[in-house]
């Protein structure tokens, strides 16, 4: 893999410390916008092609801050939005789509593509009457999480709306689950990688090049949530999901997040075993607890100290859940209900590595 190195006078101030634009191959191109999060980026890819004819992949947050560095990037590389003739949404988390508006206006209303399912996730959860935000409070406050952190999630989560710049519904071009998709002179494999967001998308270019969104990431481990009015077993789809890509012949992983990576097996495995061993743990502080655990008691067992802001709870909660649901689906916990809250309790014995494949 070759790479040159963000020129850090150029980048200084614009791009997030210690990381700026930086050409990994001849025609392709990593734009990191910052994150008003621990989380300090997320990627933008730049894909040229021998006709002049670029790719984007995912748009940052929406910030003002994204739009400077987007711009910044785009220049260093030596090209101008109004060039860019597609964008490709991997997922519909805020921090991937909140530039996808301007994007597309600037670039002569170019095509967005997102895989079937996660546009309508986009716009029913983002839109400004989107009702999704009530049925995710009342699910937090029933599992145990405080009236202050639900308050405050849903205070920010309105200011995150008013941040993103959608592109209007008619721009999304929806791809399925196998289709190639043609892009300048490349072909790209389309596969659904649930469990991230439940129609996350990745792409194989038939060159090698995987682009992973936040399915795989390096270094850190992506979040799986269990939220109402999504796919029961988000947990479940991952593991799935891994083993799906797990054997691609991807020379080189385009994450989400941090640099680019090309052990992509390697990098499965590890996040596989992760979860098999949280599992087990959960399992744990539940056997220590025979009258049974809401799942933020069992968040805070887990992440202890880790857990300094409202947005750091409501994460672990519902990563919580998805491991909670995965086992309690496989008949390893049960569930019940006293007073409003949700208690999980142990059935017996330890989750066998086999649930997680």
């Amino acid at each position: 893999m070759q790479r040159v190195p963000p020129d850090e006078r150029a980048t200084a101030g614009i791009f997030p410390e210690n990381d700026g634009p930086e050409r990994i191959e001849p025609d392709l191109w990593r734009i990191p916008l910052p994150l008003p999060f621990a989380l300090r980026s997320a990627n933008v890819y730049l894909l040229g092609d021998v006709d002049q004819a670029y790719t984007l992949v995912d748009s940052g947050f929406g910030l003002p801050a994204d739009e400077a560095a987007l711009r910044a990037g785009l220049e260093h590389a030596g090209v101008r939005l109004d060039q860019i003739t597609a964008l490709i949404l991997t997922h519909a988390h805020p921090d991937h789509i909140g530039l996808s508006g301007p994007i597309h206006a600037a670039a002569n209303s170019c095509p967005v593509y997102m895989l079937a399912g996660e546009d309508s996730r986009m716009f029913d959860v983002w839109r400004e009457d989107a009702p999704a935000f009530a049925a995710l409070d009342a699910a937090y406050a029933a599992n145990g999480l405080s009236a202050d952190d639900v308050r405050r999630g849903r205070s920010g989560s309105m200011r995150t709306r008013a941040i993103l710049r959608l592109p209007p519904p008619s721009a999304v071009r929806t791809l399925e689950d196998g289709e190639e998709l043609r892009l300048g002179g490349h072909a790209y494999q389309v596969i659904w990688t649930p469990g991230h967001s439940d129609y996350h998308m990745c792409l194989l270019r038939d060159d090698g090049l995987f682009i992973a969104g936040d399915h795989i990431l390096p270094g850190i481990t992506p979040n799986i949530g269990w939220y109402p009015n999504a796919r029961p077993d988000p947990l479940g789809d991952y593991y799935a999901a891994l083993e799906r890509v797990r054997d691609l012949p991807a020379r080189l992983v385009l994450p989400g997040h941090r640099r680019p990576f090309a052990a992509l097996a390697q990098r499965v495995d590890e996040l596989r075993d992760h979860h098999i061993e949280r599992a087990e743990r959960i399992l744990g502080i539940l056997a220590g607890h025979p009258g049974g655990l809401h799942a933020m008691a069992v968040a805070k067992a887990l992440f202890g100290g880790r857990l300094t802001s409202h947005d750091d709870r409501r994460f672990a909660l519902a990563e919580t859940l998805a491991h909670l649901e995965h086992l309690l689906l496989a008949g390893r916990i049960t569930r019940e209900e006293r007073e409003g809250i949700l208690r999980y309790s142990t059935v017996g014995g330890v989750v066998p590595a086999a649930l997680a494949r």
